[in-house]
């Protein structure tokens, strides 16, 4: 098998996406008057999630306000929503 289900996002590909998905955001505010987008398409292709090590859902998971919760194996078991409050901005599609 060329990944693990479980292990994805990497720490690595969670911190990438994180900052790309902050960047696409911004871009879109700067471009629409401040305003936050409603939406953003993301393109989830299995052979860019195997050399990313799952950057894509990263962004994915950013935009929508989730984290990723792991176990003490590091083993991803679910997502977490956070809370408006803490995230600060209104969940993106």
């Amino acid at each position: 098998h060329a990944l693990d289900p479980y292990r994805m996002p990497s720490a690595g590909a969670w911190a990438r996406g994180q900052r790309i998905a902050k960047e696409l955001i911004r871009q879109h505010q700067d471009a629409n008057s401040g305003q936050y987008p409603e939406t953003i398409a993301v393109t989830l292709w299995g052979l860019d999630a195997i050399k990313t090590r799952g950057e894509s859902v990263a962004i994915a998971l950013s935009l929508v306000g989730a984290k990723p919760v792991k176990e003490g194996t590091g083993r991803i078991v679910r997502f977490d929503l956070i809370p408006i409050e803490e995230l600060g901005r209104p969940r993106i599609d």
